[in-house]
């Protein structure tokens, strides 16, 4: 794979997914040092669960950057402008910190949140799922998207206050393979944590299933 990768670099030099500078071939995160620097890093470690007031299903979650200036630049383009590319970059970045922050032996499997066919068809992909993929490969946990469904197409999350996000996912999610997930410990992986409806609402209906652990990991946050 690496040697696929280093030919590949060389037909196709890659380039900072933040400002397109070219890098050289060998190059693992494509982003150029002068971006590097400017980079928003989330100072959080691990984001507590978001509800204080109401039960939460979600245990947590941690992300990479805050979604603010370039990373959110970044992010537009790689879910509505065709760069599925980044999320070699982004997977990296996620396992790094996962890997000096938590304990990866404690979790049993990674899973991404599902797209509805609808839309991963006329996108051409769901951009969370090219992270889970390669996460799972770089931190050598099984890859099981399969598992978790969309039931129902349901407006974008962004368009909605708080209240109208917990609604529109209600109900928008199933496990298709309880067996796969009854007594194991899940990393959950999304592009963005905004008020964390999505993720809450996946994490409910894994642990209904017998989940003991959801932790969500992020490329970026909107949270404060």
């Amino acid at each position: 794979m690496k040697l696929f990768e280093s030919v590949l670099n060389l037909i196709y030099p890659p380039k900072c997914i933040f400002c397109g500078q070219i890098l050289d071939y060998s190059a693992v995160i494509h982003i150029c040092g002068s971006c590097f620097t400017k980079l928003p890093f989330s100072d959080s470690a691990i984001i507590r669960p978001w509800q204080e007031d109401e039960e939460n299903y979600c245990d947590g979650a941690l992300s990479v950057f805050e979604y603010t200036g370039m990373v959110k630049e970044s992010l537009i383009r790689f879910k509505f402008y065709n760069k599925p590319g980044y999320y070699r970059t982004y997977a990296r970045l996620i396992a790094d910190k996962l890997n000096k922050l938590t304990n990866i032996k404690e979790y049993d499997m990674v899973m991404s949140v599902p797209l509805h066919k609808h839309k991963e068809f006329i996108r051409g992909y769901n951009q969370a799922y090219l992270i889970s993929k390669a996460l799972s490969r770089l931190i050598k946990l099984r890859e099981c998207s399969k598992v978790l469904k969309r039931e129902r197409y349901t407006e974008s999350q962004s368009l909605l206050d708080r209240q109208k996000r917990n609604q529109n996912v209600r109900g928008a999610f199933s496990v298709k393979l309880p067996k796969k997930v009854n007594g194991k410990s899940i990393l959950l992986v999304d592009d963005i944590l905004t008020t964390g409806s999505t993720l809450e609402e996946c994490s409910r209906v894994l642990k209904q299933a017998g989940a003991v652990k959801v932790f969500a990991v992020v490329v970026a946050t909107g949270r404060k």
